[in-house]
């Protein structure tokens, strides 16, 4: 390749890195704008939005429906499949032009993405930033390839769709690991368990021996001890039920009995979701990032919705067996913080933030199946790097337990499944 083509191969990924940052941001402030009104007219009108809340259901599916099918769901399945594609057109041509990954579908992905958080809908906006974003990277790579025509449709995707997760979450090294872990999954492939398990044995190994140490030292920083296994071990096995469980009913949706026609089955699951979001007070609606925020900030768990993670957990399947466009990414963590939070809460723990962190890791590698992800997106997230060792055994065991109800990862498995349908 000339240094010309070179260098223009670099600033189409420059360009390509830098819009799907902005578009990120935007998409972030649109959706955290929508939520917000969200709960402003639910706080002053509640039974007006949840009369309102499955018609928007329906609306929100009708738009992917009528506009861009391909906008349906996470949108981080749809990536994988346009990858896939690569493997069953040699010329490579189609894949470049798929709808899977078109400026239309992100556009189509957007606007039913507000229309749901408007209705209530429980998801989130990180794996549809995915797709925006390898859809982005996917029109710079049509224009590059002007100049340059051995550019590789499937680098750019993949490094559209870590980049997503990076801008998404504001988490670089995780973008990196679902990059690695997910998308290319071969990588890693039968390794990952072993490395794991030698990381995780060594590390509880060192811990018992000489307890817990920073290596340049960090004295704000409190210590984990040997004292965390048991909220550990029971929340690496919650959370591997409860992840395996929902990850199996997103793959399988007969098991729901849901009607067939489109804009029925979105009624039925904004009914669902409306009362149940009226029965918590609103809790379960979006994301679920404000409601897990205010109580990891509290100093207290007395206030905390015993059942919120069970009622997080209905919704977020509901809404996005509805057929609207929506992540399940954040859902899962707010799902695993109140499976902590409730199990901190059931069992007496005292550290129940800790408990919280633990169940996101643990309810995310159960249902998700990419534990390293889950286990850096904490960290980022959180800056709790002290708590590793806990978050590594937490999120091995979950996704041991996960595999019993869904042998093949969620997103591997759907947009498998849409391949041959």
């Amino acid at each position: 390749m000339s240094l010309k083509r070179k260098t223009y191969l670099q600033l189409a990924v420059w360009t390509a890195a830098a819009l799907v940052g902005g578009a990120a941001v935007l998409f972030a402030h649109l959706i955290s704008s929508v939520q917000g009104w969200y709960f402003h007219f639910f706080t002053g009108h509640p039974y007006m939005v949840t009369v309102a809340t499955p018609l928007l259901f329906v609306g929100a599916t009708l738009v992917v429906q009528f506009f861009g099918p391909d906008a349906k769901g996470s949108g981080i399945p749809q990536v994988l499949e346009a990858i896939d594609q690569v493997h069953d057109d040699k010329a490579g041509d189609p894949p470049w032009r798929s709808s899977l990954v078109s400026l239309r579908t992100a556009i189509v992905k957007v606007i039913s993405s507000v229309v749901g958080t408007l209705g209530g809908a429980s998801i989130g906006r990180e794996g549809p930033t995915v797709q925006i974003a390898a859809s982005i990277f996917a029109w710079i790579g049509r224009v590059t390839r002007r100049i340059a025509p051995e550019v590789d449709f499937q680098t750019f995707l993949t490094a559209g769709a870590a980049a997503g997760v990076a801008a998404a979450f504001n988490a670089p090294l995780a973008g990196i690991a679902f990059a690695i872990e997910e998308v290319t999954e071969g990588i890693l492939g039968r390794f990952r368990e072993m490395i794991m398990l030698a990381v995780i044995l060594s590390g509880i190994a060192a811990l018992a021996i000489s307890g817990n140490y920073l290596y340049f030292g960090h004295p704000s920083v409190s210590s984990p001890s040997l004292d965390l296994f048991p909220e550990t071990l029971l929340l690496g096995v919650a959370g591997g039920v409860m992840g395996g469980a929902f990850a199996r009913i997103l793959a399988f949706p007969s098991m729901v009995n849901l009607p067939d026609q489109a804009w029925k089955k979105a009624l039925y699951c904004g009914i669902l979701c409306a009362a149940i979001g009226l029965l918590s007070g609103g809790a379960t609606a979006g994301s679920g990032y404000e409601i897990t925020r205010k109580f990891l900030e509290s100093p207290s768990i007395d206030q905390w919705p015993v059942f919120f993670g069970i009622e997080k957990f209905f919704t977020t399947v509901l809404s996005y067996l509805s057929g609207m466009a929506g992540g399940i990414f954040s859902p899962s963590l707010s799902i695993g913080a109140g499976l902590g939070f409730t199990v901190a809460k059931l069992f007496h723990f005292s550290n129940f933030k800790v408990c919280a962190l633990l169940g996101m890791v643990a309810f995310f590698s159960g249902a998700i199946q990419a534990p390293l992800t889950g286990v850096i997106i904490i960290m980022e997230m959180t800056d709790e790097h002290i708590l590793i060792i806990p978050f590594l055994l937490a999120a091995y065991l979950a996704r041991r337990i996960g595999k019993v109800f869904m042998p093949v990862p969620l997103y591997r498995f759907l947009a498998n499944k849409n391949r041959k349908g």
